[in-house]
């Protein structure tokens, strides 16, 4: 029973360590707390993100921010340093992957295999963040150490990127395995329940039905006694051979139920002869009247020669 119940454990890891991933990755995709930095001749902090440049001036004046169309002209002359470009377009890539990731988690509770899907766009919000982050972080200090800061720091928004990264790559691998737990023990979705399953992911058939009238053993002559009816032959009405024990798998358990075989009926050859070869109709043991047309009911009768070659047509009647 805790087999069955593994992919859903996984699963909800999973949709647990992505959400808490989305919130602190958003957290700080937004905020422009990323690179601090103060020059040898102010005496206020400056720093910046992805989106923003800001300047902590004053008490009196507090904290100026602008946005980076605005504000390259006032840090970088108005040239942007290429690696926040890139790290922007790495980054924002990553977030939207993240959160598409989740989304298809959320939905694999109800349709189990999209989890294959959750994992792998996971995987690559994972690739494309531990690529961009890592670049802002290094770029940014080699630029302050470029222009001569006095002093340079990370703060909150970029560390927060550092256990949405970790935690991302958690939640592709929970993903991933969840999926292959699914495959090999369970079955339905999230909200199926498995109580009462001896079969692992293989749903349990129910009693073999038995034709009503019909007694429940083989037809005499022979294991592949047949029922004829207008077009087609019928297997025999026969018990379940295997006792209490269900067979798991549907295909299984019709292979099982059906005859492995059954005698080809005998045809005599045909021949130029002026009158017909006689035919015979094999004596079969009574099954219910909404299976067979115009047989016997009883034991067993005198076959019924045809001498005159015609088709026997209406109901075959018992002689002895």
């Amino acid at each position: 029973m805790f087999k069955n119940s593994i992919w859903k454990i996984l699963l909800a890891l999973g949709i647990i360590l992505a959400f808490v991933a989305f919130i602190l990755g958003w957290i700080g995709f937004g905020v422009p707390d990323w690179h601090s930095f103060r020059r040898y001749n102010t005496s206020f902090m400056e720093y910046y993100g992805l989106w923003a440049y800001c300047q902590d001036q004053s008490v009196t004046y507090g904290t100026v921010c602008q946005r980076w169309p605005t504000a390259e002209n006032i840090l970088f002359n108005g040239t942007r340093p290429s690696f926040i470009r890139t790290s922007e377009g790495l980054i924002t890539t990553g977030m939207i992957l993240l959160s598409l990731s989740l989304v298809a988690a959320i939905v694999s509770a109800v349709l189990p295999y999209l989890v294959y899907l959750a994992g792998l766009i996971a995987m690559l919000s994972f690739i494309f963040l531990v690529i961009g982050v890592p670049l802002f972080g290094i770029q940014s200090n080699n630029l302050s150490i470029t222009v001569g800061n006095v002093y340079y720091n990370k703060r909150y928004g970029f560390w927060l990127m550092v256990p949405t990264i970790v935690l991302e790559f958690s939640a592709a691998f929970l993903f991933i395995l969840a999926g292959l737990a699914y495959k090999l023990f369970s079955y339905g979705n999230f909200f199926t329940s498995f109580s009462g399953r001896p079969y692992g992911g293989q749903q349990k058939l129910g009693p073999p039905h038995v034709l009503a009238g019909a007694t429940p053993r083989y037809a005499p002559y022979g294991s592949s006694a047949q029922l004829f009816t207008n077009d087609r032959l019928l297997p025999g009405v026969y018990p379940n051979p295997y006792g209490s024990t269900i067979p798991p798998l549907l295909s299984q358990y019709l292979n099982q139920r059906l005859a492995r075989n059954y005698e080809s009926l005998g045809v005599p050859p045909m021949s130029m002869n002026v009158l017909p070869r006689p035919s015979a109709l094999s004596a079969m043991r009574p099954a219910p009247s909404y299976l067979r047309v115009g047989e016997p009911l009883g034991s067993r009768f005198t076959p019924i020669v045809n001498l005159s070659g015609q088709t026997l047509v209406g109901p075959i009647m018992r002689t002895g």
